[in-house]
């Protein structure tokens, strides 16, 4: 203020001191308001189980929080179904199948995925004793499915790369929660499980009888391809980006915390969910960590990171082989630009 009274005459020194406190003040809203929490809630693909653990992780040691995240945390029962979720305002972001979230996109729902978390990790399954012996054999026998899921969208493309005449399976509608059960109790031929997930319940319900299963992964037959990633609307991209990348950082910060204490995550994760299983919950998030979630690029390139090429591939086995309303571009369907490299 000594240098206005020197410089400039009494009525240019009012002005610019007025301008002078006016920015001071509103540089002082701008931050506060920055630094106030904003609530979102997050749609899981699924049932919580064990490869939820990163959310709940991010949740409790407060990773979302310092990001200005007020975060609330939902089951899913389905990609399908949190997709629209998402898309209607029922979640501001979500965890979902990609390929489900590309075919959305197809039809005019305008979201994208900002994180990948690994490969397809679809596992066709069957009892070893019956006379499914290779993939054609799946052809005329009965499989246990629900239209929310992203195996309702994944099953009939997969078919079509491996020359599998879809429209002879005999589609049974049953509710995702039982249709491990339906196997082991010999009430449909195959299902189509995520591993690190309901692929394990299978496992599990099957040993308890004393009966075997075979599974095939599609990730090795055909559908080498990203699988679940984080999904977020495009109006959320222009409008709330802070928020949108406060979810990418703290979810990944948490997948990078339960990776490194796999022991307290799991502790984490049964403390807001203590009806889960701890055996069947173990084994989800291992095979979640080891199997599924952690390619080679996120360990190179920085967790969630989507090679663009890799993506290409997505999209175009997408477009040639899914039921899309329009054939989309990768550029439509994805960013990085919330990955720390």
């Amino acid at each position: 203020m000594e240098l206005l009274k020197k410089d400039f005459p009494p009525r240019a020194r009012a002005v610019l001191a007025a301008v002078v406190i006016a920015l001071i003040a509103l540089t002082y809203v701008g931050s506060s308001g920055a630094a106030e929490p904003k609530s979102g809630t997050i749609r899981l693909d699924f049932i919580i189980g064990g490869k939820h653990a990163p959310w709940f992780v991010a949740l409790e040691k407060g990773f979302y929080a310092k990001r200005g995240l007020t975060a609330t945390i939902q089951a899913g029962s389905g990609s399908a179904d949190t997709v629209r979720a998402i898309a209607a305002g029922g979640a501001d972001f979500g965890f979902a199948d990609m390929s489900t979230a590309i075919v959305a996109r197809s039809r005019g729902t305008p979201v994208q995925t900002v994180a990948q978390f690994g490969y397809v990790p679809a596992t066709i399954m069957w009892r070893e004793d019956t006379a499914i012996k290779k993939l054609k054999d799946l052809e005329g026998k009965s499989w246990a499915i629900s239209p929310g899921q992203a195996q309702w969208y994944l099953m009939p493309a997969y078919c079509r790369i491996n020359k599998i005449d879809f429209k002879s399976i005999k589609i049974q509608e049953t509710a995702a929660p039982i249709q491990p059960a339906a196997l082991v109790a010999k009430r449909t031929d195959f299902i189509v499980m995520y591993r690190a997930s309901n692929d394990e319940v299978a496992e599990l319900a099957a040993t308890k009888q004393g009966m075997k299963l075979n599974r095939i992964f599609m990730k090795d037959t055909g559908l080498d391809i990203y699988g679940t990633g984080l999904i977020v609307k495009d109006e959320d991209l222009k409008l709330r980006p802070q928020l949108v990348q406060a979810y990418v950082e703290g979810t990944m910060e948490g997948l990078r915390y339960t990776r490194d204490h796999q022991e307290e995550a799991l502790q984490i994760l049964l403390k807001h969910k203590p009806e889960l299983d701890l055996a069947l919950t173990t084994l989800q998030l291992k095979n979640a960590l080891y199997e599924v979630f952690i390619p080679p690029e996120s360990v190179q390139s920085g967790l969630g990171f989507m090679k663009p090429d890799i993506m290409d591939k997505t999209v175009r086995i997408t477009n040639e082989y899914f039921d899309v309303g329009r054939k989309v571009t990768a550029t439509e369907v994805f960013t990085n630009r919330f990955i720390k490299q």
